[in-house]
């Protein structure tokens, strides 16, 4: 017996959607116009926020076609669903963002120029802090109501991008006082976390398209799901595994030897329906066994 809800996956793909539609709007905004403002005082570090910005938007745009193909129903061509479309997109992302570092850091090596420091650097760069803060305030708020691993991804990346930002600012004001060297050696800081970002991206999608296993404790937090079901007596085998992002559960349980055929069969699909109202799991497959 396996079971495979559409209106849980449908929710989790518009309130992503949503979130990462914002970001993209406000990441395309924000890219050009910290490229005036590097062009105007030749800030290493306007760039690099610039091209972070470029990427989010790339990555969010991405991100977006790709939920919307992984929230699509399953079919013959695709019995499984069409999840392992988020991580196909993510790779793309990582890509671009890892050509972006690398552009990043040969442009803060190679400039001999010193930033003319002023308040619409400043400015742009307390705008972007204030734009990221909000979407990572709005995700965390989402992510109370419910799981989902493509807000969860999007807080991380606008708490990141916070944190970059403002060391971006610290940039700015040290050159103030004559350290203005600083600008194209935090610069090089900023290219480095980017690149180093998108190899981690890299490295989690891969492992979700190979098909990897869920951590351990969220394996045990589904047993434990498993087993405070009414009849469960145990559980024999329980395996969690990716498929693109969500995760396609197998559970080998025993019942009472007692129970009738129709009893047992009602357990299994008890089981199945608790462990699909958990927001990563897509699929779920239960066998059921009797007692010895």
């Amino acid at each position: 017996m396996n079971a495979q809800p559409r209106s849980t996956e449908d929710a989790r793909a518009k309130s992503a959607s949503r979130l990462t539609i914002a970001t993209v709007a406000g990441s395309l905004a924000f890219a050009p116009s910290l490229l005036v403002v590097h062009l105007v005082t030749h800030s290493q570090l306007a760039l690099a926020q610039a091209a972070d910005s470029l990427s989010d938007s790339l990555g969010g745009i991405a991100l977006i076609f790709a939920l919307r193909a992984s929230a699509r129903a399953a079919d013959d061509d695709h019995p499984h669903g069409h999840s392992s479309a988020e991580p196909i997109g993510a790779l793309v992302v990582a890509i671009l963002v890892g050509t972006v570092s690398i552009e990043v850091l040969r442009s803060a090596l190679t400039t001999d120029a010193r930033p003319s420091l002023d308040a619409w650097l400043l400015g742009a760069f307390a705008a972007k802090i204030a734009f990221k803060t909000t979407i990572a305030t709005i995700a965390t708020r989402a992510l109370k109501a419910q799981q989902n691993p493509a807000i969860d991804a999007l807080r991380a990346d606008a708490l990141s991008d916070v944190l970059v930002c403002s060391l971006s600012v610290a940039g700015a004001l040290l050159a103030r006082v004559g350290w203005a060297r600083l600008d194209s050696l935090l610069a090089v800081a900023v290219a480095i976390y980017i690149a180093v970002s998108a190899v981690r991206l890299a490295r989690e999608n891969v492992a979700l398209l190979m098909g990897s296993s869920a951590p351990i404790d969220r394996r045990d937090a589904l047993r434990e799901i498993a087993m405070k079901t009414q009849g469960v007596v145990a559980i024999d085998k329980l395996v969690a595994t990716f498929f693109g992002s969500a995760l396609h559960v197998h559970v080998e349980l025993v019942v009472d030897r007692g129970l009738s055929l129709v009893e047992a069969h009602e357990i299994g699909h008890a089981v199945e329906r608790a462990l699909l109202e958990e927001s990563d799991v897509a699929r779920a497959v239960v066998h059921v066994g009797p007692s010895k």
